[in-house]
């Protein structure tokens, strides 16, 4: 016998030096390379030096019970996928031999034995291993996080990468956990629906779909899970992959799309110079949908004064810090956006009460959690401001998106002051040529009354 291109290698344990030759010789004219012991000990010490494939071991030894030596080759992690099979002098009942097997026992046989069942039994075990050690190898390296699930959705089976995946050893899973305890609850009813509809008829759960999963420290992932029923069991063989990252980056493209998207409408606006109060409610509104923020407002610093004039505030500030008025001029800068105008620096804070820079929430004002504010500046000069609070929580992604969304707010505001200042220097030359005219005209007026004269 010639176990994956290597000759398989056995240890027959018997006391009985007749049938321990008439054994030892059969197998090795089978092919096989046969070591020998008479005891336990020198069994022992045989297997744990030469690691045989399998081992005929006979159940009454003269220094141990064969059963309890089996278990204890079996215990042994280098050594427990060596085969054992136990012979008895006695017939073995069915109940013993049960119980030998649920044990680790992988086989047993009553002596007398036959040459051909002897051969016939020791073939078929190492075919066997053959095919297991095979199916593990395939199972251990397919590339992917895989389990093997009952009906009762127990997991039997686990490789290292779904140790990897869930957080859990396979000592913690094997045998121990069911696949619902890595299923959140808003994934749990179509899974145990697709678990048995897969069992009465497997065609009729789809083998392709998206879940979360939930690892051992209770975090989600997304995962791609594949599921097929193994044939002629009620088993079935999932694969787990982990598509976090991807979905993540999709929706990282996505927001940035979005982002862009809305940009490009605010930056046409300022090209059809559309009024600043206008663009302050759509600088306000992109800023809250980028950032998630609950309150904000944006301003501009009036050139002559030095005061900010805020065109807009969300509704739920004019309310709850009882603001009459949808324009609002701060005179003084104060808190943490004040900070933000005095220094023509951004802050992001999550905890803005423990922020050194705070001066604290007035009475009656909206309770600040998260805050995020950036100032609009054009060639160094301050020109306004764009804040925002209670967020989940900010991160660097929502400062460089404010501040591009300032950049553009800092272009609208000094189209503003163009305007404006275009205004009023029209109106003053209107103003110098209606003075011109009338004078003129008066001086008209005065030569004609002196030529009447």
């Amino acid at each position: 016998m010639v176990l994956s291109g290597v000759k398989a290698k056995l240890l027959v344990v018997d006391n009985e030096q007749d049938q321990l030759v008439a054994m030892v010789s059969l197998l090795r004219s089978a092919g096989y390379e046969v070591l020998e012991a008479i005891n336990g000990a020198e069994a022992l010490d045989q297997v744990r030096e030469n690691h045989p494939d399998l081992i005929i071991l006979d159940k009454v030894l003269p220094d141990k019970d064969g059963l309890e030596l089996g278990k204890e080759i079996k215990s042994e992690e280098e050594l427990q996928d060596t085969l054992v099979i136990l012979l008895s002098q006695l017939k073995i009942s069915p109940e013993n031999r049960s119980k030998w097997l649920e044990e680790g026992v992988d086989g047993c046989l009553t002596k007398p034995i036959s040459k051909g069942e002897l051969l016939a039994i020791v073939e078929s075990m190492l075919r066997l291993k053959e095919s297991e050690s095979k199916y593990k190898s395939i199972f251990e390296n397919t590339g992917t996080a895989t389990i093997i699930v009952g009906e009762d959705k127990t997991i039997s089976l686990a490789n290292s990468e779904f140790e990897q995946l869930s957080g859990y050893s396979k000592e913690e899973i094997e045998g121990r956990k069911k696949w619902t305890e890595f299923v959140p609850e808003e994934n749990l009813d179509k899974m145990m629906k697709y678990h048995d509809l897969r069992r009465n008829n497997p065609d009729s759960a789809p083998r392709n779909y998206e879940i979360k999963f939930k690892d051992k420290n209770k975090h989600l992932k997304d995962i791609f899970i594949t599921v097929g029923m193994i044939y002629g069991t009620d088993k079935s063989v999932v694969s787990l992959l982990d598509i976090t990252e991807r979905k993540k980056t999709e929706k990282a493209l996505s927001r940035e799309l979005k982002i862009n998207s809305d940009l490009a409408i605010l930056s046409s606006k300022l090209l059809e110079s559309t009024p600043i109060e206008d663009i302050s409610d759509l600088v306000l509104k992109y800023a809250q949908s980028f950032t998630r923020s609950e309150f904000g407002f944006v301003g501009y610093i009036d050139p002559e004064t030095g005061f900010l004039i805020s065109p807009t505030m969300t509704r739920n500030i004019w309310t709850e810090c009882h603001v009459k008025d949808k324009s609002v001029i701060f005179e003084k800068f104060g808190g943490l956006w004040g900070w933000v105008l005095n220094n023509k620096q951004p802050i992001l804070t999550n905890q803005p009460n423990d922020d050194p820079r705070s001066t604290g929430t007035p009475t009656g004002h909206i309770a600040i959690e998260t805050f995020l504010a950036v100032p609009a500046i054009v060639n160094e000069d301050l020109v306004g401001l764009i804040s925002l609070a209670n967020s989940n929580e900010y991160n660097e992604n929502d400062l460089e998106i404010v501040k591009r969304l300032s950049d553009l707010y800092a272009i609208a505001i000094t189209r503003k002051h163009s305007d404006d200042a275009l205004r009023k220097n029209e109106e003053k030359y209107r103003n110098i040529v209606e003075k011109f005219l009338k004078l003129h005209n008066e001086i008209l007026i005065e030569i004609i009354r002196k030529d009447e004269l």
